[in-house]
């Protein structure tokens, strides 16, 4: 009870210390500090909410926190109740690695949760890091998935497909391997970068096989590609880009090397990128080359301070939790109009930064 009572308190409270949960007629990010795991809410002015992947279990990665929590679920649903949030409308599941899938029964536990959303069956039978002559972890994680959304609708999403949370819309860009065969509305011009080589591995192929959600909310558009993979960034935007221009972009598998190809982010040119990064994991030191040399790129936002790149630390402001973990579990806001201006907001010093994006 104590620990349940300190991450409410504390976070609740580091949440709402901003400007970007502020009352209006605005759209809510919350990218919360889930340790490397994946994780982002959407909350939108009619109060419909959508989460992008739910974390690991608890006892996953973690060892202790400094807010209370058990694992990036509690931090979720701290926030989800900040906003008013009783339930979650759409959970969508990105992929089936355990950092993304892991926290689905801690939130069934925490919460009543509407539609889950997933591109199908697991594509990875079995992966390098799998323990020989024992089933494998990802196939294991998505069996037992199947088995706790018994009971919930459930949505296969495919490449062009289009979902409408409230008044944010969700363009389906990439799912199970297969991205869209034609240009979205305003893209279609040429890729850049095109001739970079193909990636050397893929940490398991569910991370190719990831949801790329293009969400849009008035002139705003979010990408949000869960852990998608170098080659399949590429086959978005070579050689012709299909995305087009992005404002806010959900970085790729927690900065690590096996995505965020340069021409990718080049060619969606993001004003605005969110990196959800563990302290120990991601914010590698080549895709954050490949961020903040992105054309028009006016702010670079991360979960956790890069400890074993301190050299990529940038200015503290920008960074949500400071040190090594056990971290107090701050996280980045964002409040987002419809005409283009976007707020973001460090729960951890209530430090934030108005953009107007193209």
């Amino acid at each position: 009870m104590i620990r349940k009572l300190l991450i409410t308190t504390v976070l609740a409270s580091a949440l709402l210390a901003g400007p970007a949960l502020a009352a209006g007629n605005t759209l809510k990010i919350v990218e919360p500090d889930m340790e490397g795991g994946g994780g982002t809410l959407y909350v939108t002015p009619e109060g419909v909410s959508v989460l992008v992947d739910t974390g690991t279990p608890p006892g996953g990665m973690w060892k202790s926190s400094l807010d209370g929590a058990d694992s990036g679920v509690d931090r979720i649903v701290t926030a989800a109740k900040a906003l008013g949030v009783k339930k979650i409308d759409y959970v969508i599941i990105t992929h089936y690695h355990g950092d993304h899938v892991g926290g689905v029964a801690a939130l069934l536990d925490a919460m009543p949760v509407g539609v889950f959303i997933d591109h199908g069956p697991n594509r990875e039978m079995h992966n390098s890091i799998d323990p020989p002559n024992q089933p494998a972890k990802t196939q294991a994680g998505y069996v037992k998935y199947l088995e706790l959304i018994k009971g919930h609708k459930h949505i296969l999403a495919k490449a062009g497909q289009v979902f409408h949370f409230g008044s944010l819309t969700d363009t389906i860009v990439i799912a199970d391997g297969k991205p869209i065969a034609k240009p979205l509305k305003g893209a279609g011009g040429p890729g850049v970068e095109c001739d970079l080589p193909s990636m050397a591995e893929d940490g398991g192929i569910e991370n190719a096989k990831s949801i790329g959600s293009l969400f849009s909310f008035g002139k705003v558009k979010i990408a949000a590609f869960g852990d998608l993979t170098w080659d399949r960034e590429h086959d978005l935007v070579c050689p012709v880009n299909k995305v087009g221009h992005v404002n806010i972009l959900i970085v790729d598998n927690h900065g690590l090397g096996t995505s965020n190809n340069p021409g990718f982010i080049h060619a969606v040119a993001p004003e605005i990128a969110i990196m959800g990064n563990g302290s120990k994991k991601g914010s590698l030191p080549a895709p954050v080359a490949a961020v903040t040399s992105s054309p028009g790129l006016q702010g670079f936002w991360r979960v956790h301070e890069p400890t074993t790149h301190p050299e990529l630390a940038g200015d503290p402001n920008y960074l949500a939790n400071l040190g090594p973990n056990p971290s107090h579990g701050y996280a980045l806001v964002l409040d987002v109009a419809r005409d283009g201006k976007v707020t973001v907001t460090n729960s951890r010093n209530g430090f934030s930064k108005t953009y107007a994006v193209k």
